[in-house]
């Protein structure tokens, strides 16, 4: 069996159709999303309904909890005050953008969801089992992690939230991040996902990059009045 599982969407439209479409041609069997769907991007209510429309399974992520319930802030970790000027611009543009049915449904996910394949126990987060908004990142100490999922009860846990992929064997099991399906940080404007193949019924995680034309939310970025270092974050794949 093979699932699928991306995060941190954040409307990009163009971005999710094509990893969508790449999943399709995999043979997956099941898809699950890690949070996120709306904030900078162009298309908050596009990607929703696709996300609605194949019924994908969905946890919150901070940014749908900021505009599903109408918050001020997304919880983001700022770096300086531009990058927080910024997020407050996205913030407002997202929710003025964002349909009462869209809002509605994003403050209806739930914070987590466990399923249990091939004997072992899975566990989708946003951020952490903890905080949709903290940051897991494959720097964070292994005896962390390591906890995390002995807590929980888990032998794989599966977040995004920090747009940089990463898979990570610990004793008491799997953590895995999906990167961004829709605003890279690793470096090249090329989205990720993960693929957990469960190859003899044991769980072997994979990142896919998936190249597309980065190019028309760019420009709708820029047309739409969103900031243009969004434009150039996706354009990029760099903060």
């Amino acid at each position: 069996m093979k699932i699928a599982v991306f995060a941190d969407v954040h409307s990009n439209l163009y971005s999710l159709e094509a990893v969508l479409k790449d999943i399709g041609n995999r043979g997956i069997e099941k898809l699950y999303c890690a949070g996120d769907l709306v904030g900078y991007g162009p298309r908050p209510n596009e990607v929703i309904e696709l996300i609605r429309s194949r019924k994908i399974p969905t946890v919150m992520g901070n940014y749908d909890d900021a505009i599903g319930n109408m918050r001020l802030i997304c919880g983001c970790d700022y770096k300086d005050e531009e990058s927080l000027r910024l997020g407050e611009m996205s913030i407002a543009w997202t929710r003025d953008n964002t349909s009462d049915e869209s809002k509605a449904w994003l403050s209806g996910l739930p914070a987590d969801i466990r399923e249990t394949i091939s004997g072992y126990k899975l566990l989708f987060v946003h951020g952490s089992p903890k905080a949709l908004n903290e940051y897991l990142y494959e720097s964070t100490p292994d005896e962390y992690l390591d906890q995390l999922l002995k807590e929980n009860g888990v032998d794989v846990l599966i977040c995004g939230h920090t747009h940089l992929p990463y898979v990570k064997k610990l004793k008491n099991g799997l953590v895995v991040n999906c990167g961004s399906a829709g605003k890279p940080k690793h470096g090249n404007p090329n989205v990720t996902y993960v693929v957990i193949d469960f190859i003899d019924g044991i769980p072997v995680p994979a990142v896919i990059e998936v190249a597309y034309n980065y190019e028309d939310t760019a420009t709708e970025i820029e047309k739409f009045g969103l900031p243009n270092e969004f434009a150039r974050i996706v354009r990029t794949g760099k903060i």
